[in-house]
């Protein structure tokens, strides 16, 4: 079968999105060769508390970063279906989209250790590649930190599924994982809430158009508790 272009996905609560998002997405399309990404906010996250702020402002602010940064497209699909968020089932509509197109998930570390906690873990790679970017504290270097089980079972997941050639997540539908070489931006949407609230600056956080649309529908107001 002759494969179409691999497409990139990333999602998230972006509750609001950030450069801690961006930048290392941006890093490791680049080095993957993949010119696409599409943006998937969530509706509920399965491993989070609901968002604080609403569906269609967060679809609103990534679209805002879409404008800006052309690598990336929104989907609203995951808000779109109204229900708990579980990364298999966006996967299952995105193949269904896409049938000719490897799919290949960005993640962060964080999300490599957990994966096995994931609902249906196991199916995601008959349906994507997963490209783990790097993230600040969180070197995959560092498994025995985090338990003897754990760094078992992601050694045996990376041995069993690592590539560290970029043609085979270009030439298979997917399966795969990559290690991305990506920076460190040690931003978190909780801080960038956590400052707002104290009424301190987070230009250096997050783009101004977000920041703009953050300020004028008044999102995070410092009465909130966070």
């Amino acid at each position: 079968m002759q494969l179409d272009p691999a497409l990139g996905i990333f999602g998230g609560t972006f509750d609001p999105i950030h450069y801690g998002h961006i930048l290392p997405v941006i890093e490791a399309a680049q080095q993957t060769q993949i010119e696409k990404v599409a943006l998937l906010p969530c509706f509920i996250p399965s491993h989070k508390n609901a968002a604080q702020a609403k569906s269609q402002d967060r679809l609103a602010m990534v679209a805002r970063v879409c404008e800006q940064y052309p690598l990336f497209y929104v989907d609203p699909r995951d808000i779109q279906r109204g229900t708990v968020t579980y990364t298999v089932d966006s996967m299952v509509a995105l193949r269904q989209t896409f049938p000719r197109s490897p799919l290949c998930f960005f993640i962060g570390t964080d999300s490599l250790r957990s994966l096995s906690s994931w609902h249906q873990w196991s199916t995601l790679f008959s349906y994507c590649h997963f490209i783990v970017c790097q993230r600040a504290d969180q070197s995959t270097l560092s498994l025995e930190q985090h338990g003897p089980v754990q760094a078992q079972q992601q050694q045996k997941l990376l041995l069993e599924r690592q590539t560290h050639n970029i043609l085979d997540l270009h030439t298979s539908l997917a399966g795969r994982i990559y290690l991305a070489d990506t920076p460190t931006v040690n931003i978190s949407s909780t801080v960038i809430k956590q400052r707002l609230a104290a009424h301190q600056s987070v230009q250096d956080m997050l783009p101004s158009t977000v920041l703009d649309y953050i300020e004028q529908y008044k999102l995070y107001p410092p009465y909130m508790d966070f």
